[in-house]
């Protein structure tokens, strides 16, 4: 028979001997950052969980004080562990000031909970053993226990998922690993030391829950101390066929009495390991390949920044002087000389505008594009656009129509200069592509998200057109038959800056001839 109790022993030795191997590997990466501090001091908050659990379990029923304090002392340190895991988070973001109201929620909460834990009979009136294992006799209070540490997961994961679109490819990793690790712990301690216990008194179970943290430490120290990560499926995918192999052994030499089915499963376990081998490989190829087009991708974003660094500051430099000799700063323009510099200046107007975008495409897929927020009205934007717009929409003898909402409209959080870029570019293109009729703007309120509606009477688009219409450098043949200027980036940056507020652009047409309507959709709350 197995001894279990001999198994948990070992176990408990292991996790302490990585928990403090990892905790030191961690900490001498940046003795003086404030995450490798934090990370330490949680290791340390885990072995004391860890290890006055099963010291508490081990003593028995002949110390039933001695039991109980010990498991006190590790429901003391949890709710401090899970305080000090969202503050992991926080620095791992580099978010502190952003979430200060959140941050000083939870620090009140974790160490209010862990104080009354530890002193009172509130959340654990005693503590009795069923069969030989530990079996908690829980206050009244547990439910509340347990909202608390339900708010602490919910703390540390919100702004793990709100801020990992922001992040670059190589932070969004990190992220991952991290998200991994939280969710086996999470995963675990939910049905191990909630579900099964509380609900089941199912409590011969109740260290794997404990034991789980290590899964935690090990993703989280990896994620910080490697500066260059294996992709997360490759990861998984190792771990998945692990464990398959794993079982399908000690199926084989454990739980198997026949010599001959011995064989014939060691025969399936070897072919699992050659085919298990072969998916990580072809797992790793794909990874590799992806990692070579990102690298790919972030060189010519980098070319592309610096490049459009390095031009605008002439071009400026050019578009003054320009602007100075049509004003006659230096004499009087002939005739013969006034349009083709007139020509000139918007030549390089349009190259300060395909440098702008440039830079913002960059910018965009390097994660450094920021919000800057505010709660304004979407209709006070459309019309400063018109006024802006109305003169170019006059000189080609079409209408610029925006049909006001009948009932006041709610304001909405949004950054007004991107969404103002947004609506501008699509009414421009608009004007720019209608010689008959002209564009309607309309706005309306469905599903708890506002919608601006624009719709031209120009050249139109078909279908295979709309499918590639917001991709960087790609235009509809209408626009590039009628207008041979335009480089294709102003309806991907749109569409991007619109992600970023987590709205939806989109287009459709009836095809080449019969306009087209843009759809620009925007979270109300």
């Amino acid at each position: 028979m197995i001894d279990f109790s001999f198994i948990n022993e070992v176990l408990v030795l292991l996790i302490d001997f990585i928990g403090i191997w990892l905790a030191i590997l961690v900490y001498q990466q940046n003795p003086k950052g404030k995450l490798n501090k934090v990370f330490a001091f949680m290791t340390v908050l885990m072995l004391f969980w860890v290890n006055f659990a099963y010291f508490a379990r081990i003593i028995g029923r002949d110390q039933i004080y001695l039991a109980e304090l010990f498991l006190r002392i590790a429901w003391f340190v949890t709710p401090l562990f899970f305080t000090l895991l969202y503050l992991l988070v926080i620095y791992l973001l580099e978010k502190e000031k952003e979430y200060q109201f959140l941050s000083n929620t939870v620090l009140f909460s974790g160490v209010g909970m862990a104080l009354i834990t530890n002193f009172t009979n509130f959340i654990i009136k005693g503590i009795k053993f069923i069969d030989g294992n530990l079996a908690i006799i829980y206050g009244f209070g547990m439910w509340f226990f347990l909202g608390i540490g339900f708010f602490l997961i919910c703390a540390t994961l919100y702004p793990l998922f709100k801020e990992y679109s922001k992040f670059s490819q190589k932070e969004k990793r990190k992220i991952e690993y991290f998200l991994v690790g939280i969710f086996i712990f999470y995963l675990s301690n939910t049905i191990f030391n909630i579900i099964l216990p509380s609900i089941f008194g199912i409590v011969r179970f109740y260290y794997l829950g404990d034991y789980s943290a290590i899964f935690l430490l090990g993703f989280t120290a990896y994620a910080i101390v490697k500066q260059e990560l294996f992709g997360i499926k490759i990861v998984l995918t190792t771990l998945l066929v692990s464990l398959i192999a794993i079982l399908l052994l000690l199926d084989a030499i454990v739980f198997t009495p026949q010599p001959w089915l011995q064989i014939l499963k060691g025969f399936i376990f070897v072919i699992f390991l050659y085919f298990g081998y072969l998916l990580i490989k072809s797992v790793l190829l794909e990874i590799e390949r992806r990692e070579e087009i990102e690298r790919i991708s972030r060189a010519k974003s980098e070319f592309i920044s610096i490049a459009s660094h390095q031009l605008r500051t002439p071009l400026t430099v050019v578009k003054g002087y320009i602007s100075m000799v049509l004003e006659g700063t230096y004499g009087k323009l002939g005739g013969k000389v006034k349009r083709p510099m007139e020509n000139v200046y918007k030549s390089n107007e349009r190259l300060i505008r395909l440098v702008n975008d440039l830079l913002s495409i960059s910018r965009i897929e390097a994660g450094k594009m920021e919000l800057k927020l505010e709660k304004i009205s979407l209709g006070e934007i459309i019309k400063s656009v018109i006024d802006e717009l109305k003169i170019k929409a006059r000189k080609k003898n079409i209408y610029l129509k925006w049909e006001r909402p009948k009932k006041a409209l709610p304001k909405i959080l949004i950054d007004r200069d991107k969404i103002r870029q947004v609506i501008l570019n699509v009414i421009d293109n608009g004007i720019r592509y209608t010689n008959d009729g002209g564009v309607t703007i309309r706005l309306k309120v469905k599903n708890g998200r506002l919608t601006t509606v624009i719709s031209d009477t120009g050249g139109g688009m078909a279908k295979h057109e709309l499918s590639k219409l917001f991709e960087s450098f790609s235009r509809g043949l209408t626009g590039s038959r009628l207008y041979t200027e335009g480089a294709g980036l102003g309806l991907y940056i749109a569409r991007r800056f619109v992600e970023m507020h987590k709205g939806k652009i989109w287009a459709e047409s009836k095809g080449s001839g019969k306009g087209s309507t843009f759809y620009i959709e925007l979270p109300i709350k």
